[in-house]
């Protein structure tokens, strides 16, 4: 794969006389896309002026037996992309449109010859951000080290092309210069509360001629083929489309009324040989308006703060038309609720930029006047807007900042739009800081306007990343239709709107408020002066606020890896959707009850080998099923995603589930070597100090499983063992207990099978409650009898009296059977024919008495 990227990057320098900067190569681990934590993601750092960057991604996987899986990558600028799970439906108030995303698919393979590749012309500069994943499937659900478990993962390496030495443009002055590319880029800074733009393009001449060399005549061309403005990074070359085909002496102008400020505009001059133009760049700002504005009010002003009516207006003379700028800040939290309340005009140098708040805010636009913004254009173009800076409020947890309008000594929600004219408002969001929750719009207006007038009284929102929306016509117009707001003064459901911005890029947001009023369905001026707005603007994790962020069928999850920090929502039952709100696939409440109780109520199967070890006195046992059942209970109903009950940590229920259940068959295996009763404390306690490491380590692994109970049948295996080379001679086995082994290690041995390689996502409620049905019937025929010490491989010796029959319950392991013993001549010769309980006696008169009757 490294030799693929090498020979790719090394034909690339070799074809390109621009500067190409690799980036470092990345790689990492895939996983089936559950929830968004499972995401694979990379981060790239693009610079300034990079005419292409190209990135490659390569799938491998660990073994050439694994299936092959398709692999979907997502690149974004700015942020994390949204990824919409098996296209689950989004809802209309999620707006998940990105200013550049790009998707492409690639499939795992062993070892791959080909990368997929991605290719991004003049590409917008920053952070990017690539997201990987795999589709998630009906993955098997088994205990690591039983079958290989395949691993997936992606590579990926990004190269660009920078565009050098681009020629800086000033602002204001006309600037002649010349092309000696047939590309050629320049480039101007536009500074902020840059609210007007225009470049205008003339004297357009060629510097050179083309001759025929045939003829003699000079060739026709083209002064320049074509022409493009962009903000923020290189404009794209496109012969068909845009500005074309200018001749000698011809111009062009490129007019922006609300362009992107505080960063580079890039025009790109397209010619078929060396030509020389005229530049003019002209901006309209707010600034140079607002210092005359602030000047006149501390000239007209009597107080730090006069009491005016609400509707009282400040005339600003010695302007070609007055400017009316009204701000009126009520004496109490709700102006709206009270008409005879007072107000005050409070000085606007004290206002802006941090206007206001608790109460609202008034501003009108200031109209055309060439002698406050010195630049002689069209009226529209004229109108600079204020706009109201947003103060971030921080909270102490992630992702649960407040932007509110702030005055000189509080904050408030409240904004009032006064009638006919656009309020705007900004904020500003960080990189990396508040990308990872959802950006929160929300307006409210006053319920009392419901009844204030039989006009229906409309408010607009408009909600844009990097430039303010757009005014026309004294209309404000919104670019997108996912980020309009709408609310009505026709009833209480209609006064609220609201969107979500998932991962949102950092940048400027605007958000602009204008009032329209109707009446018989036609639009009229509006009686209402003003409007009582409340904007209620946040980053939030997951989706909603309040105790629920992702509803009422998922969790929020913060992920931390890395640099990487993000919130996304974990769905159950079925639930889809970044919310969780799309139940298309959703599970009904049938079958999570269902679920829940097979996973539960299969426990109870415990109860037949606690019965009757509690008969047999293996009051260990008994203890030790009943603790099983008790802790699976428990587990099982705290691992449940809908209905879920804990009584305690769900660490704690899943490691004492696992641990006894591991313990269980120890003390089952261990007793079947009929070890003395002195050594099964010692034996049991062995169990514990192995188990419970072992389970602590890895509760999934093999090992867990495998090294605990290798151990416990080796107790038996070797007590055995020892047995036979203490007395000479294998110890023959009753039918009945042979098969009651048997059919108990079967019972073990499908429970395993089905536990490791037949266990499912969808159908683990099912196979797992067959688990604990066949483990626990497993363990009724590996029972051991009564008493340890009962069993014939500890016979003190092959004679015994006969006694008094056994029940079925005292029935051994190991039955000797009609065995004849024969010694050697100073041994007794002796025949025995009896069971198993008539070998075991301490009676002395029964010794003495059989060594009379052989003598």
């Amino acid at each position: 794969m490294s030799n693929l990227f090498l020979l790719a990057l090394y034909t690339h320098v070799v074809a390109c006389s621009v500067s190409l900067v690799p980036e470092v190569s990345q790689e990492g681990l895939l996983q089936p896309y559950n929830t968004y934590a499972d995401v694979t993601l990379f981060h790239f750092h693009i610079p300034d002026e990079v005419t292409r960057v190209t990135w490659e991604f390569a799938a491998f996987m660990d073994d050439p037996g694994c299936p092959v899986k398709d692999v979907h990558v997502l690149v974004q600028h700015g942020s994390y992309p949204v990824v919409n799970r098996n296209n689950a439906t989004l809802q209309n108030y999620m707006y998940t449109s990105r200013s550049s995303v790009h998707e492409i698919s690639t499939k795992s393979a062993y070892q791959p010859h080909d990368a997929t590749v991605l290719p991004v012309y003049n590409p917008l500069p920053g952070s990017w951000f690539a997201a990987a994943y795999i589709p998630n499937w009906n993955e098997q659900m088994q205990q690591e080290g039983i079958i290989h478990k395949c691993r997936y993962s992606l590579g990926s390496i990004a190269m660009w092309s920078q565009k050098d030495h681009i020629q800086t443009l000033n602002i204001g002055v006309k600037q002649s210069v010349r092309t000696h590319e047939n590309l050629s880029y320049y480039r101007f800074f536009l500074p902020s509360h840059t609210w007007f733009l225009q470049v205008n393009i003339s004297n357009c001449h060629m510097l050179e001629q083309i001759i025929n060399r045939d003829t003699g005549e000079r060739l026709f061309r083209w002064c320049m083929r074509s022409l493009a403005l962009s903000a923020r990074s290189l404009p794209s070359y496109n012969p068909d489309g845009g500005v074309a085909n200018i001749t000698q002496g011809g111009n062009h102008v490129f007019t922006e009324q609300r362009p992107y400020s505080d960063g580079y505009y890039y025009l790109l001059v397209v010619t078929e040989g060396e030509t020389g133009i005229d530049i003019t760049i002209n901006t309209k700002e707010c600034g140079s308006a607002f210092k005359k504005v602030r000047q006149h009010v501390r000239d007209v002003k009597k107080s730090e703060y006069t009491e005016v009516s609400s509707k009282q207006e400040m005339e600003f003379v010695g302007t070609a038309t007055p400017i009316n700028i009204t701000v009126t800040v009520s004496a109490s939290e709700d102006y709206s609720k009270s008409q005879h309340e007072s107000s005050r005009v409070l000085d606007w140098e004290e206002v802006w930029p941090n206007i206001t708040n608790e109460s609202p805010l008034i501003l009108s636009h200031i109209p055309d006047d060439s002698s406050i913004l010195d630049v002689d254009l069209s009226a529209e173009s004229h109108r600079c807007y204020p706009v109201l800076p947003l103060a971030r409020i921080k909270h102490a947890s992630d992702f649960t900042d407040t932007f509110l309008i702030q005055g000189p000594e509080w904050y408030s929600t409240w904004l009032s739009v006064q009638r006919g004219l656009p309020v705007f408002t900004y904020l500003t969001l960080l990189p990396f800081t508040d990308i990872g929750g959802t950006l929160s719009v929300n307006i409210l207006m006053d319920e009392l306007l419901m009844n204030a007038t039989r006009q229906l009284i409309t408010i607009v929102g408009c909600v844009s990343k990097g430039r303010p929306p757009e005014v026309r016509n004294g209309s404000l117009i919104c670019e997108e239709q996912q980020l309009t707001l709408n609310i009505t003064s026709s009833s209480r459901a209609t006064v609220e709107d609201f969107i979500l911005i998932p991962f949102p890029e950092p940048d400027i947001w605007f958000l602009a408020l204008q009032s329209i009023c109707y009446y018989n369905g036609q639009k009229t001026p509006c009686i209402v002066d003003q409007v009582m707005v409340s904007i209620d603007i946040r980053t939030q994790p997951c989706v909603f606020t309040g105790e629920n962020p992702c509803g009422s069928h998922g969790l929020c999850q913060e992920t931390h890896r890395g640099m990487f920090f993000f919130t996304s929502c974990v769905c159950s039952a079925g639930w889809q959707g970044w919310g969780c709100e799309d139940g298309e696939a959703a599970q009904g409440w049938d079958t999570v009850i269902t679920g829940l109780c097979l996973l539960t109520l299969s426990n109870i199967f415990f109860l037949p080998p606690t019965i009757i070890a509690a008969r047999r006195h293996l009051y260990s046992q008994a203890l030790l099923f009943t603790a099983t059942m008790i802790a699976s209970i428990f587990y099982h109903a705290c691992d449940n995603e809908v209905v879920a009950y804990c009584v305690t940590k769900y660490e704690v229920l899943q490691f004492t589930d696992f641990f006894f259940s591991l313990l269980c068959f120890w003390v089952t295996v261990v007793g079947l070597g009929g070890i003395d009763e002195a050594f099964c404390p010692l034996l049991h306690t062995l169990g514990v100090v192995i188990i419970a490491p072992a389970v602590q380590y890895s509760r999934t692994a093999l090992a867990s499983f495998t090294v605990p109970m290798a151990f416990a049948t080796a107790v038996p295996l070797c007590h055995i063992v020892y047995q036979r080379w203490r007395k000479g001679a294998w110890p023959s086995v009753q039918p009945r207990q042979l098969l009651y082994r048997c059919v108990g290690i079967s019972l073990a041995l499908v429970g395993l099978f089905m536990f490791a390689l037949i266990q499912t996502k969808d159908n683990y409620k099912y196979i797992h409650s067959t688990w604990h049905v066949v483990i626990a019937l497993s363990l009724v025929f590996l029972l051991p009898s009564r008493s340890q010490s009962e069993l014939g491989l500890n016979a003190p010796s092959p004679v015994m009296r006969h006694s008094t029959p056994l029940t079925s319950d005292d029935a051994e392991l190991i039955d000797v059977g009609e065995t004849t013993v024969d010694y050697t001549a100073s041994s007794l010769v002796f025949h025995v024919t009896s069971d198993v309980d008539f070998l075991l006696t301490d009676n002395e008169e029964d010794y003495h008495n059989l060594d009379k009757d052989t003598q």
